[in-house]
């Protein structure tokens, strides 16, 4: 294994970690997401499935909705970034702001769909509350996550 590999595994571990712990502090919101835009960015595409495949398993295990939710979520993501790189910058702010925005409808929209599927009464205020923090720490989280990212280990971004 490369050194940049075990780095590579550290640096995301850690992440994952960090992430995790943050989702409890604050819940609702996904400290995970901004680094699949990250990994989208910076790294091979096999790294970046495996990532999103245990995010996605950890996100079911730590929710209470039917499955589904995680795959739409990270699936959904993935698509918003890659048609956003058509008109945006991929590694501006002003797209990762959208990007935010997006992923804050989107959170009330899947879990009130979701909770709905599972005969579970969610109340809808909490949701957008929890979507509203969503867009404003997602375009965070990726700038910190960004800055933070290990030199070694970047990428151009690929063009379409």
């Amino acid at each position: 294994m490369s050194p940049n590999s075990i780095l590579a595994i550290t640096w995301w571990a850690a992440y994952t970690v960090l992430g995790v712990w943050a989702q409890r502090i604050v819940p609702g919101v996904d400290i995970l997401a901004p680094g699949i835009i990250l990994s989208m960015q910076e790294e091979t595409g096999h790294r970046t499935i495996w990532l999103a495949i245990i995010w996605i398993l950890l996100l079911e295990g730590m929710g209470n909705l039917p499955f589904g939710y995680g795959l739409a979520w990270y699936g959904l993501l993935a698509m918003f970034y890659i048609v956003g790189r058509w008109l945006f910058e991929a590694r501006s702010i002003l797209f990762m702001v959208l990007l935010g925005v997006g992923l804050g409808v989107l959170h009330p929209l899947l879990v009130y769909s979701l909770s709905s599927l599972g005969n579970l009464n969610v109340p809808i205020q909490p949701l957008i509350l929890e979507g509203a923090v969503q867009a404003i720490v997602f375009p965070i989280v990726w700038l910190t996550a960004d800055q933070l990212f290990p030199k070694r280990l970047r990428q151009d971004v690929k063009f379409l």
